[in-house]
């Protein structure tokens, strides 16, 4: 009888010591769980601080008179897209750069938006006259430009082109009427795979209302505070 006794109490010590450790571990895996559900994802994060920062862009405000723009053709609006590389410089640091083409584009609207659309037709990679030196110590590039026929200006993918951006973070960003920057980054992923590329910004071509909270905004989440 004793012995039946001790058998009974050993098998229900045994029964709640299983139990226990199934608690136990169950409790471990949603903890661990809860702990990677927490964990930050910083793949698309980035720091400026203490990184060499290139802000490169491409303008034609020199040549383009105001008072033009269209919404698929090229916009006259570029030298806000100026401004912007230039609001961004005030706000993170970096150097500034300008992609300067070997050719001077019609003022016409319709002429430069003509010529625009065959560069696009051809795959033009039209020559540049400015070229960045020592590009190798540059980990952060900003590039920016107006839409033209729906995407960049063939002369950014010239600039692309030149130079090796493996491993290097590259954060588009636009002035447009109404296109958005959705093309170009498809463009960048392609020309430039082994870039990191960053969500760009489109910015309107006239830059009204708030753009520099509109840019603030999108510095703080790309930088990894």
């Amino acid at each position: 009888m004793k012995a039946f006794v001790k058998f009974i109490l050993s098998v229900c010590m045994l029964s709640l010591l299983l139990l226990l450790f199934a608690f136990c571990s169950k409790n471990e895996e949603i903890e661990t769980e809860n702990s990677n559900n927490n964990t930050t994802n910083t793949e698309d994060t980035i720091s400026f601080d203490d990184k060499e920062v290139l802000i490169a862009y491409f303008s034609r405000a020199n040549y383009v008179p105001e008072g033009t723009d269209g919404v698929s053709g090229a916009t006259n609006k570029a030298g806000n897209t100026q401004t912007v590389a230039y609001y961004i410089e005030q706000q993170i640091g970096g150097d500034i750069f300008e992609i300067i083409p070997e050719r001077n584009y019609p003022v016409s609207h319709s002429d430069c938006s003509a010529i625009a659309q065959q560069e696009v037709k051809d795959n033009a990679r039209p020559a540049l006259v400015s070229h960045v030196e020592d590009m190798e110590k540059y980990t952060i590039v900003f590039v920016g430009f107006p839409i033209w026929v729906y995407r960049e200006p063939m002369a950014v993918l010239t600039f692309l082109e030149e130079y090796d951006f493996k491993g290097k973070t590259v954060i588009p960003f636009c002035t447009s009427m109404a296109v958005g920057i959705e093309q170009s980054m498809d463009d960048f992923r392609n020309i430039i795979p082994d870039a990191h590329i960053k969500q760009g910004l489109r910015l309107g071509y006239t830059l009204s209302g708030d753009w520099k909270t509109e840019i603030d905004k999108w510095l703080n989440e790309l930088e990894d505070k």
